[in-house]
């Protein structure tokens, strides 16, 4: 099964896409009431594939928060999340939606960011690396600005993953983690960043302590299967694939997951 890297293509919800909660390790007891962490709430439900509990979170919010940037960001991701393989019609509105919130300054890294998935989900490559480029280098003001934003480094840190930047990447994600970023959004994508680098134990390692942190969070079966499969696990392969499916049945990679699923019998 070591051909599975091949088919490995980048999602909102691997993220990964993507997205956490502006209250962690060093806010716990105060839960920031913002319009920027209410949408990065819904969004870390978004990256786990709990559409449902982000929906919750973004109706909750819609009277205070509606006409942000944030809000309309989040907002924009739950439609296209929900339109995947289900409703194209969504999915387009989305993915409008998205596009007039990059040009929004107080979201737009993030924004970016995401515009930068979907376009690579089209196949449009150079596309999505002007994407992501964008999204680091407007990160890269909102550290400028204030060096302990947890979201600002989340966001470089993410996108400087798919830039193949591992290095900045790690340190920012890491350093995104002290400030009290969502762990289980920071862990998954470090292990992204080992993975891409074929540092499969590493990758492992990183998505194993994600889910420590959040067990239902769909991607990261996905992503490990493959770091399973290339550490000669077929076993543990299988168990995560089938997980994955179980948790996102109409999850990006549920296709590949099946097929491979079926191929084992």
């Amino acid at each position: 099964m070591s051909h599975l890297l091949r088919i490995m293509s980048l999602s909102i919800i691997a993220i990964a896409l993507l997205a956490g909660v502006a209250v962690g390790q060093e806010g716990a007891q105060t839960e920031d009431c913002s319009a920027k962490a209410a949408a990065n709430r819904a969004i870390a439900e978004l990256a786990a594939w709990n559409n449902k509990e982000a929906k919750t979170i973004l109706k909750k919010a819609k009277g205070k928060y509606g006409s942000t940037p944030e809000y309309q960001t989040a907002w924009a991701l739950l439609e296209i999340q929900e339109g995947t393989e289900k409703d194209p019609k969504k999915f387009d509105r989305g993915v409008k939606n998205l596009e007039k919130a990059t040009k929004k300054k107080t979201f737009d890294a993030v924004a970016s960011f995401f515009e930068g998935e979907i376009l690579y989900q089209r196949d449009q490559r150079n596309e999505a690396k002007v994407a992501w480029t964008t999204a680091s280098e407007r990160a890269a003001e909102m550290v400028a600005l204030d060096k302990n934003d947890p979201t600002a480094l989340f966001y470089y840190g993410a996108a400087s993953v798919r830039l193949k930047e591992f290095g900045d990447a790690r340190k920012a994600l890491k350093n995104a983690l002290r400030k009290g970023f969502d762990p289980a959004m920071v862990h998954h994508q470090i292990g992204l960043s080992y993975l891409y680098q074929k540092q499969w134990a590493k990758a492992k390692k990183e998505f194993d302590k994600g889910l420590e942190v959040k067990e239902r969070y769909a991607p990261m079966y996905f992503w490990r299967a493959m770091a399973w499969d290339k550490m000669g696990r077929k076993d543990n392969m299988l168990i995560d694939l089938d997980q994955y499916i179980k948790l996102a049945p109409t999850g990006p990679e549920a296709g590949k997951a099946r097929a491979v699923l079926a191929s084992a019998g």
